[in-house]
């Protein structure tokens, strides 16, 4: 199964990252979609997904880890303009994940096209919670993932 990293949902884009690129990338260079970052997967050649003791402990370590626009996504909770994302239209089997920790959070059986940024109508048991003010975040790092909605498609009818 090929491995991607990928944003999600209605405010991230940047809070997930691919090992393998986009299927055409000088299409999405050519719609003004900007590349994601290259970096740890469990199943590819690149450094495996962090342990959660290994995660950073201060919002410095956060920093350095992550690149601007990730930081200010996972960390700031922030969102990246819709229609911009590297993996918006990716089509390809495998699994996305966070890219704060590597932990692996939807599988592309779930994506779906919904809106200016990837969608899927559910998350891998246990990697993504819910609060209270709709925000998801990632259950090993608690990075930002954007927001989990009530209007996706069957079987949960549910927008992450």
């Amino acid at each position: 199964m090929n491995m991607m990293r990928t944003t999600v949902a209605a405010a991230l884009v940047l809070a997930l990252a691919a090992c393998s690129p986009p299927a055409d990338p000088k299409k999405n260079e050519e719609q003004g979609m900007k590349p994601a970052p290259k970096i740890e997967c469990t199943d590819c050649d690149a450094t495996p997904a962090l342990a959660a003791d290994a995660l950073p402990t201060s919002e410095d370590e956060w920093k350095k880890k992550l690149t601007a626009d990730q930081f200010f996504i996972l960390r700031r909770k922030g969102t990246e303009k819709p229609y911009t994302g590297a993996y918006l239209h990716h089509k390809e089997d495998g699994l996305y994940a966070c890219a704060g920790c590597g932990q692996h959070l939807y599988d592309s059986k779930t994506k779906y096209d919904s809106c200016g940024w990837p969608s899927f109508w559910d998350a891998i048991p246990g990697t993504v919670v819910k609060h209270s003010d709709l925000e998801a975040t990632c259950s090993r790092c608690g990075g930002h993932l954007g927001h989990i909605f009530d209007d996706g498609p069957p079987p949960t009818g549910k927008r992450h």
